[in-house]
């Protein structure tokens, strides 16, 4: 294999792996915070879906203001250090938050995990800028299977491993696994660009800054796809294991059911996101994002629809999988195709900052519906509004518009 291909090839697969592994360690924890919440002192069934919601929201809040400087300063520095340093970041707050004895502290905690994280924007933009152009799709598609594998087997060992031991050690372990990734990137990871990449190896156009990417209206459009996504998803997530105990589950298998029903949606989403991006050029990004809104928002409405029964709720937790696991690396190759030249870091991290209000407003969105509607309508609600949206955007394409790319002004 040559040099060049030998390189991309390893930086894809250490990239990959260092998401799988963080993102695994993350999301074993969160389904779970509830619990844990409880373990600390919160009984109070209101107070402890507020204080949910709010832990849920609070990384993402800090984030929505960190990712946009850390992709700038990704542009002058180099991708490879916000890699390094997003890994780093999980890995000292997942040893704060094991050693966190109140809400109070836990809330500190998740915000500055969110300041001082951020993996998947930071590994967007290091492969945008690393990997030829005819292989960009397939590079994303792959560090969204690991996004997905990480998601798929986090929360269920998660859950085995907080039934087993208890949630505290289970923070302990996240730290150290991410401390031994970000030994692992920073050794691994070979920054020099490849021939026909797409960041380093081309001249920038130093007048590009965040504002100036805000006034292009095809962008500021996808970013709002991708906030209003990660509504959805997000929505349920911090309330998920209230969720699963209301169907009458074991009280000493809440967590690890809570694992499951998260497993039932990230096995199909690892095992179709390359498939999705094969579409994606055979039939064009954009009827696929469409169709991933579309489904995904249907999959959640019915999941909100399917009482209190664990079987159904696995069976339609797997068909919203299927259609998750393609909206997220679709909608950053599309902002990357539309990136000014050397402004990758910065359209990585405008996209990361969409996801990052939609992560803000889901839990917080979640928390509220919860209290004051219940527990499943944090599916049906927010799925109602993306299959709304996917059902608005096919029509407009059906009559002739696009809006997802909009002419240029005047």
């Amino acid at each position: 294999m040559p040099d060049e291909a030998r390189r991309s090839t390893l930086n894809l697969w250490v990239i990959a792996a260092a998401q799988l592994l963080t993102l695994g360690g993350m999301t074993a924890v969160l389904p779970l915070l509830p619990l844990y919440l409880q373990q600390i002192g919160v009984v109070d069934r209101v107070a402890l879906k507020y204080w949910t919601g709010a832990l849920g929201a609070a990384p993402f809040v800090m984030a929505v203001f960190a990712t946009p400087l850390w992709g700038a300063f990704a542009d002058r520095v180099g991708h490879k250090p916000m890699v390094v340093r997003s890994v780093l970041g999980i890995a000292a707050t997942g040893f704060g938050l094991g050693m966190a004895g109140s809400p109070a502290m836990l809330l500190f905690w998740r915000a500055a995990q969110g300041a001082v994280s951020g993996v998947f924007p930071a590994a967007v933009a290091l492969l945008s800028a690393l990997t030829p152009r005819p292989r960009l799709s397939h590079a994303l598609a792959v560090l969204q299977s690991a996004r997905g594998a990480g998601a798929l087997c986090g929360p269920l060992i998660g859950g085995l491993v907080a039934d087993a031991a208890g949630i505290r050690p289970l923070f302990f372990g996240v730290g150290g696994l991410a401390l031994a990734t970000a030994l692992a990137c920073s050794w691994l990871i070979e920054e020099e660009a490849v021939a026909g990449g797409t960041g380093a190896d081309v001249r920038r156009e130093p007048s590009v800054t965040a504002t100036s990417l805000l006034r292009r209206p095809a962008i500021v459009g996808m970013l709002s796809l991708i906030a209003v996504y990660q509504v959805t998803l997000m929505a349920s997530w911090p309330t998920l294991a209230l969720f699963v105990e209301q169907i009458g589950v074991a009280a000493d298998a809440v967590a690890s059911t809570t694992g499951l029903v998260v497993f039932a949606a990230g096995l199909p989403a690892t095992l179709t996101a390359t498939l999705w991006a094969r579409l994606g050029r055979r039939v064009g990004i954009e009827r696929l994002l469409v169709a991933s809104l579309l489904c995904t928002g249907a999959a959640n409405v019915a999941v909100g629809l399917a009482g209190t029964r664990l079987v159904p709720l696995l069976a339609l937790r797997a068909l919203a999988g299927l259609s998750m696991a393609g909206f997220i690396p679709l909608a950053f190759e599309w902002l990357n195709t539309r990136a000014p030249a050397g402004a990758q870091g910065r359209t990585a991290a405008l996209g990361s900052t969409a996801m990052m209000l939609g992560n803000v407003v889901g839990p917080l969105l979640g928390g509220w519906l919860a209290v004051h509607v219940g527990l499943a309508a944090t599916f049906w609600v927010p799925g109602l509004g993306l299959a709304a949206i996917g059902t608005a955007l096919a029509l407009a394409r059906a009559l002739g518009v696009d809006p997802l790319n909009p002419p240029p002004r005047q």
